[in-house]
């Protein structure tokens, strides 16, 4: 027969045994969860700010396309037939662009040089196209319509940081070179007519793309557009 003090000392022993966890223990696994749920939350985070950012540029790139279909079928704008239809950047107004219709000048010829083809032929003529490739803001006298067609709102934080092209003289970028991008499109090609501008002088580019970022500036993507009126959503250059 066991001693009736073993038997106690066992209990004890076994009693010891199957206690919980200690402190230490419990830290070190609040500690773990801790670090695995910020991982969690950060990759999600990060996760849903690239989506919404690919979102928001295929929002651009379509509101582009739709200029382009406007500026294709010739959409009557305030009784004025033929006009192209063209969106347009400002560097000041990093959160919106506009659409706008090509209408000013009303009268055929404002071929600004060659830089807005298109626009030489007789008043009166199927072929004869108002406008000058160009946004002409609302300043009457001097201007008697106003060419704006809706204005596009970036929503939770998403802004244009920049916008650049091709020219004839290399890269040239709104940081350093023009204010605006307009982006026109006018039947019966689908090429774009792009141009920046700065003040009065107006240049000629053969390509563009609008660089688009996050509200905390580390992610972008950028939206591509060539003259022969291709539009593309892709990783910045």
């Amino acid at each position: 027969m066991v001693p009736l003090r073993i038997l106690r000392r066992t209990s004890s022993v076994r009693r010891v045994q199957t206690r919980g966890f200690t402190l230490v223990e419990m830290l070190v696994v609040l500690s773990i969860v801790l670090v695995l749920s910020t991982i969690m939350i950060t990759g999600q985070s990060t996760f849903n700010r690239s989506l919404l950012l690919s979102d928001t540029a295929y929002t651009i790139a379509f509101s582009i396309r739709e200029a382009q279909t406007l500026g294709l079928s010739s959409r009557v704008f305030s009784s004025v037939q033929n006009a192209g239809y063209g969106i347009r950047f400002d560097a000041y107004t990093p959160s919106s662009y506009i659409q706008f219709s090509d209408i000013y000048p009303a009268s055929p010829g404002n071929s600004q040089g060659g830089i807005c083809p298109g626009h030489a032929g007789i008043a009166g003529s199927p072929d004869a196209r108002p406008g000058n490739c160009i946004y002409d803001p609302y300043y009457p006298p001097t201007v008697t319509v106003d060419e704006l067609v809706r204005t596009y709102t970036l929503n939770r934080g998403f802004y244009v940081s920049a916008f650049c092209g091709t020219s004839a003289q290399g890269q040239k970028c709104s940081t350093t070179d023009f204010d605006t991008l307009d982006i026109v499109f006018m039947r019966p090609s689908t090429n774009a007519v792009i141009i920046g501008k700065r003040s009065s002088t107006l240049t000629q580019l053969s390509d563009a793309y609008i660089r688009l970022k996050s509200p905390d500036g580390l992610s972008e993507r950028c939206i591509f557009v060539t003259k022969v009126g291709q539009v593309a959503v892709n990783a910045c250059p």
